[in-house]
């Protein structure tokens, strides 16, 4: 008997033990649940600011009101006090206070702080509020695919809301009150306030104006050419700094379409980030920093374009059919000649030229701070015939991202070092003051050598002022630029009739240092880069050069250079010689859609005012 005693005892003091020592924090805090009464606290999601100090994404404090039927002392009371503050029906209200035996019942949501404080001033018992963060968009349909949007508990989503959900969110608080065993207030119970720390605010390199200006361009492109979808990117070519991204089609962040979950994710992926596409000319720009900067060639190198080039056997056309005749490099930089291109990588060699354009980063992700991003695609070195070294010199088989495709041409221009496009430049707190700044995070390589970079410039401030590029030209500035024209593939054929046209714009003048790429997706009728792109670019330079206060430096006569506009004749019914004889008068570019030698249509139509800066699409039948 004495050792079962002894045993019992032995049990029962363990047990106790164990109960307050191991389990004594996890049962403390069931008894606190049971004892106290939570109400959440939803901390305030940090916002999103432009360079400027401008609220790209924000969010507005409301409330939700509800009541615990066992705390209201006078039903009448609190009923007269919700229906005559919110706006309700009385009976209603006393039909379900008096209804139900439940603990609590939801009365409205989205209550605002005003409306709140007037219940509280009441004198009503039984009401309780907790707080609810609404996140709005001062902007709606405004960086749609950049800025992105949060779900129903406030989590990042898509954009950069998604990417830097963590520093956004903040931590939620509560209120503790305590009641008794039946969930009543006790009168002279405690209550315990546990704030909400508000998420930081994330201060991006995006400028508002500059955005402003792209979605403009955005847009007249998808409605001026019904195409499928436009979509613009701007970026300082020396640090990488992002200062819009613009897409189109889009739709309203305070409206998001969550009835088809995929459609919307769908649209709510960055084209800009996520897609890949054949370049074209565009792509011309690496291949030429490389043919340079190795010795291949040099501008004054002389090449024959009859209009096509036989390699492996197999008969490459330049996009000019009857061929540029016998130019130098830099002519073939400026008419943009396919043969000067594919002789070009081929003299580099293929692994040299994988070398540079790995080196340029157009076959791994930028590293920009989105989710989403993709890498390059293209085949494997040890796969690589001459005839695909000659497609990949003038941008048919291979594949890149628009973002890759700017921070590479930036590198063959800036000087030739890489540079990484990013989003964030600081985080800050509720109170404004800087956590962090990520201004001195980006690395860099180099490239090609500076001299190299600087003939670049100069063959590619050639193209605007006197090749495919005019349209973008500004008299007073130095801009470079390139055009491409690309045909679209659709399970590995050629889709007849579906192009993707672009402008690659670069300016690197006192306070405003720009790059800018316009990708439109399908345009109809017209669809050469210097007619579709290069205008729009064009009114976006004009638009920052003035936004950003630089001065025109303009040498003898250029001023005069663009002439006064004047009504574009018809060329319909001209001979193919007759039209460009009228064309070179009038000091309009000319582009070429056919192998006819009559004119049966063109673009843009006769009777628009243009200037000397304009490109014309002729189509011959």
């Amino acid at each position: 008997m004495l050792l079962l005693i002894t045993f019992i005892f032995c049990a029962v003091a363990g047990k106790l033990a164990y109960v307050m020592i191991v389990e004594g924090e996890k049962l403390q805090t069931r008894a606190l649940e049971q004892w106290m009464r939570d109400v959440p606290l939803q901390a305030r999601r940090g916002a999103i600011l432009d360079r400027n100090g401008i609220v790209l994404a924000d969010t507005s404090t409301l409330y939700t009101v509800f009541v615990r039927p066992n705390a209201v002392r006078d039903v009448t009371a609190t009923a007269d006090a919700l229906a005559s503050v919110l706006g309700l029906d009385r009976g209603k209200i006393l039909e379900k206070i008096k209804g139900k035996r439940v603990s609590e019942i939801t009365i409205l949501k989205n209550v605002s702080k005003d409306k709140m404080l007037a219940l509280k001033d009441s004198g009503a018992t039984g009401i309780y509020y907790s707080e609810n963060n609404f996140r709005y968009y001062p902007y709606g349909d405004f960086m749609t695919q950049l800025l992105g949007f949060t779900n129903i508990d406030g989590d990042g989503q898509t954009g950069l809301e998604r990417y830097y959900n963590e520093y956004l969110r903040g931590v939620n608080g509560m209120v503790l009150t305590e009641t008794d065993l039946i969930g009543r207030e006790l009168a002279e119970g405690s209550t315990a306030y546990l704030p909400a720390i508000s998420g930081l605010n994330l201060v991006t390199t995006l400028d508002y104006y500059i955005q402003r200006l792209c979605e403009r361009a955005v847009k007249a492109a998808a409605s001026a050419f019904s195409a499928k979808s436009a979509y613009c990117i701007a970026m300082n070519p020396l640090n990488g700094e992002i200062y819009a991204l613009a897409e189109t089609p889009s739709f309203d962040l305070n409206n998001v379409p969550r009835n088809d979950l995929t459609a919307l994710f769908t649209a709510s992926k960055s084209a800009i980030v996520s897609n890949v596409y054949e370049p074209g000319s565009t792509f011309k720009i690496l291949t030429a920093s490389a043919a340079l900067d190795c010795g291949a060639y040099n501008v004054n190198s002389r090449f024959y374009c009859g209009g096509s080039h036989i390699v492996d056997g197999q008969k490459i056309r330049c996009w000019k059919f009857r061929g540029h005749g016998s130019i130098s490099y830099a002519e073939g930089v400026l008419g943009s000649c396919n043969v000067v291109f594919m002789n070009s990588a081929m003299a580099v060699g293929a692994a040299r030229f994988y070398g540079y354009l790995s080196a340029f980063g157009a076959f791994t992700k930028t590293g920009i701070d989105m989710s989403g991003e993709a890498s390059g695609l293209y085949i494997p070195l040890e796969n690589v015939k001459n005839v695909d070294l000659a497609r990949i010199g003038f941008g048919q088989a291979i594949a890149v991202t628009s973002l890759e495709l700017v921070a590479a041409s930036c590198a063959a221009v800036n000087g030739g070092t890489t540079v990484t496009p990013h989003l964030l430049y600081e985080i800050s707190d509720a109170d404004g003051r800087k956590v962090e700044s990520f201004s001195n995070r980006v690395e860099s390589r180099r490239v090609i050598k500076p001299s190299t970079s600087e003939i670049m410039r100069s063959l590619l401030a050639g193209v605007v002022k006197e090749g495919s590029g005019k349209a973008s030209y500004i008299p007073g500035y130095n801009i470079m630029g390139k055009t491409g024209t690309a045909q679209k593939y659709i399970n590995g054929i050629i889709a007849q009739g579906k192009y993707i046209s672009s402008f690659l714009g670069i300016v690197m003048e006192e306070n405003c240092n720009l790059a800018i790429l316009l990708v439109v997706d399908e345009p109809q009728g017209a669809y050469y880069g210097s007619v579709v792109a290069a205008p729009l670019v064009g009114e976006i330079f004009k638009g920052a050069l003035s936004y950003f206060g630089s001065i025109p430096h303009f040498s003898e006569g250029e001023k005069d250079t663009i002439g006064k506009p004047f009504a574009l004749p018809s060329f319909i019914g001209m001979s193919l010689s007759e039209a460009k004889k009228a064309l070179s008068s009038l000091g309009l570019y000319l582009e070429t859609d056919g192998e006819g030698s009559t004119v049966t249509a063109q673009y843009p139509a006769a009777g628009t005012i243009v200037d000397k800066r304009n490109a014309v699409q002729l189509t011959l039948g």
